[in-house]
């Protein structure tokens, strides 16, 4: 290991769907919780509200790193627009700002939804996209509601973490690709006894 102390890292969600779901996973006994101490994650309701949160908790200077989960919002001019600004403002290199996305393209759902079975999913909306969360969960007309949330997410167990690796493995991790992901890059990271990918990452901040 090559740190003596547990890195503290926080998780900004963007949603009602990543927040619950990342706190699920991070709950997993794969996860090395004696190098990494994770906060319980932040809703902060829309990606609206991602910078100012960042640069809130960053300011604060209590967490070793902390991460934003968001979806990539199919490449939408909004998304880019605010990755470079993001970039701008913490990093030298703003095309650097990559480097704490947890990002799913084009929704979160490609990651959820790869628990259950091989998803490629290629819309943002909900509506589009309830057919394929029906015949994979058997949750009708799912429109992302907060109990309907919480059925999906508590269908989530360990077990199936092999095959939820495989199914992600077979998806794209360059952000510019529909589906893309690179949950499964920060998964092997937060299973790792080795932290220094953090020292690397904040090397790349101002």
């Amino acid at each position: 290991m090559s740190e003596t102390r547990r890195r503290n890292i926080l998780i900004l969600a963007e949603g009602n769907e990543e927040k619950p779901y990342i706190d699920k996973i991070l709950s997993f006994p794969n996860i090395n919780k004696e190098v990494y101490n994770f906060a319980e994650a932040i809703n902060v309701k829309g990606n609206g509200k991602i910078f100012a949160r960042y640069q809130y908790e960053f300011q604060k200077g209590y967490y070793d790193l902390i991460l934003v989960f968001c979806d990539g919002d199919n490449n939408s001019s909004q998304f880019l627009s605010f990755l470079n600004s993001f970039g701008e403002y913490f990093f030298k290199n703003k095309k650097d700002s990559l480097e704490v996305f947890i990002y799913s393209n084009p929704v979160t759902l490609q990651i959820i939804l790869s628990h259950f079975g091989e998803v490629k999913l290629k819309n943002v909306g909900k509506k589009t996209n309830a057919k394929i969360v029906e015949q994979l969960t058997g949750i009708k007309n799912y429109s992302a509601k907060n109990e309907q949330i919480d059925q999906l997410i508590n269908k989530i167990n360990y077990n199936s973490l092999d095959l939820f690796k495989n199914n992600l493995s077979k998806i794209s991790s360059n952000i510019k690709d529909i589906p893309s992901t690179n949950f499964l890059m920060f998964l092997n990271k937060f299973e790792s006894s080795d932290s220094s990918w953090i020292n690397e990452i904040l090397k790349k901040f101002k």
